[in-house]
This record gives C-alpha cells, structure tokens and sequence, in this order.
C-alpha cells in the first residue's frame, strides 16, 4: 500500500515540503482519491482527520494506514456530505473541540442514477456535489476564520464542469435526466460557486481554491462510464491517472503558494492526465457563482421549513 517510488521521487523533485505541523481534513477519506490523499499527508508527517459517511470503513482504512505508518496521527470523524444535519453535526463536533484545521480538502463526492434522492429530498448528485459542499463550505467559513493561521479550503471539481450547464428552470434535470449530465452540472455548479467564494473573500485568513483528478481509475469512473470502459481502463491503466497521481494535487497545494481561485490538476492532454500544475480557468467558472449560492440557499430553507 505505500507510495510508489514515482510518486515519491516526483515529490523530491517538486520540493514537497513536509506538514508535520500541520491538520489536515479530508471527506471521503476511506477509499480511492481520498484515501490516497491522507496517505500522502500521513506519509509528510501531518495530524490526518478522516471525514467519511461509513465509520466502519473508515475505521477499516485508518487501520490499513496505521499498519503501513505506525506512527500517525489519523482521527475519524462522521460526515455524510449529503445530508444537512450530518454537516451541522460535524461543525459542531470540529468548532466543540477547538480542533486546530489547517487544511480542508472537500473530496467526496458521488455520480449516480436518475431516482436517488439524498436524506433532504435533493436529487442525490446535485444534492451532494453541489449543495452539501456548498452548505458544509459556509457553515465551516466562520470557525476557520477564527483560527488566526493561514487556513487552506480546497473543493474537488472534475473535468467534467467544462461540460456543465446551469438551468434553474430545472435544476434537477427532472424532465431530461442523464446520468453525466448532472454530474457535469453538479461540478460546474461547484466550480462557479468556489471562484466566487474564493474571490469575495480574499482578505481573510482563509484561501480557497480547487482541485481535480483528470481522468482516474476510481470507484466513480466505473459508474460514470460503465464496466466495459472500466475493464479497458484496467488493461491500459497507463493511459489513465492512478487514485495516487490525482491525489497530489493536494500534496502541490500545500507546498507552493497558487492564487486563491486557483485550479490544479493533472498537466497532459486537456489536464487529463499526469501530474499536477496550474490549470487554466475558463471563463465560465467566473460568472454566475452568487446566483448560485442564492439558489442553494433556497433550497436549504425550502427543505429546512417543510
């Protein structure tokens, strides 16, 4: 399970620095992307707080990390992204126990099928990558700002939000449901409302930026484009971004200095693939991201008051 000797000779050279000082959060933490993140952090010397849905898997995962790192310093909290009172629980639980984050890596995330809803009533993609990243995002802000350290909030979008469309006519695509074309609107909606926030608020202690994975051999890609293209993934797996490559961005992060608002991912071929840099922004993910936080904040009080 421990980190390839590319992956470590690629940190070398980049001058990754190690974060013994430092806490960092992660959701979704018990498997792919997010798992290998808290890998690299664990591996840099960081205090690493799993935030997951499945307390048993996590607690499985914790375990696989301390078996390779016995050392680490790894916690488990409960989160479940996709429910509102699951985030209230956890902000409370964080801001109780005065716990010292330094980093906040916003990775979990579902692509699913037309039905699922989430335990407030949302379209289960949307209601999850979107509005619970959103929700968890402004219910964080005010206790990171009290920190008095520079704080690091970093939102996991995808390749996909290049493809998003916004339609607040129907949001939900209940008329016309695709399973990628929500996912696509669910990231593009993240990435808007990430840039927005992260420009608004540019004078605080906290710098927000995002993240990608390019296109990587995940639990999401086998649902996102079915077994047959996750079986050729498998066999020409050199083409395609391990789980252990996208997490690096993080790991970038941490060790340089990026403008907030900032996008990095993988480096070749339409950042699809390789290690990870700067990204360009398009110019679609600079507008329409405080209409979006208008919307979500509707929804919430929709829900919130039924």
């Amino acid at each position: 399970m421990s980190l390839s000797k590319k992956t470590t000779r690629w940190m070398d050279k980049h001058n990754i620095t190690r974060q013994d000082e430092k806490t960092v959060v992660v959701t979704g933490a018990n498997s792919g992307i997010g798992f290998k993140i808290a890998e690299t952090m664990v591996y840099l010397g960081a205090t690493v707080i799993m935030a997951c849905r499945n307390l048993s898997k996590a607690e499985s995962a914790k375990r696989a990390l301390l078996d390779e790192y016995p050392n680490a310093n790894i916690h488990v909290i409960e989160l479940d992204i996709a429910s509102l009172n699951s985030i209230d629980r956890f902000v409370e639980t964080i801001s109780n126990n005065k716990i010292n984050i330094d980093v906040f890596v916003n990775n979990a995330g579902i692509f699913h099928h037309k039905g699922e809803v989430t335990s407030d009533g949302f379209e289960a993609v949307l209601g999850t990558n979107f509005i619970g990243t959103y929700y968890i995002c402004e219910k964080l802000f005010p206790y990171l700002e009290t920190l008095g350290h520079p704080v690091t909030l970093i939102n996991t979008i995808s390749l996909a939000h290049r493809f998003g469309k916004i339609d607040f006519n129907d949001f939900y695509y209940s008329k016309h449901y695709g399973n990628f074309k929500v996912y696509a609107r669910s990231k593009v909606a993240l990435a808007k409302y990430t840039y927005s926030l992260a420009t608004s608020r540019q004078n605080s202690n906290v710098t927000v930026l995002m993240n990608h994975p390019g296109i990587s051999m995940t639990p999401i890609a086998l649902q996102s484009f079915g077994k047959m293209i996750y079986t050729i993934g498998g066999a020409l797996k050199w083409m395609f971004n391990s789980p252990e490559k996208s997490s690096l961005s993080v790991s970038l992060i941490m060790s340089k200095h990026f403008d907030a608002g900032s996008i990095i991912g993988p480096n070749v071929l339409v950042n699809g693939w390789g290690y990870p840099r700067k990204n360009r922004i398009r110019k679609r993910v600079k507008t329409g991201g405080e209409e979006l936080k208008e919307f979500a904040e509707v929804e919430i009080s929709r829900v919130r008051n039924k």
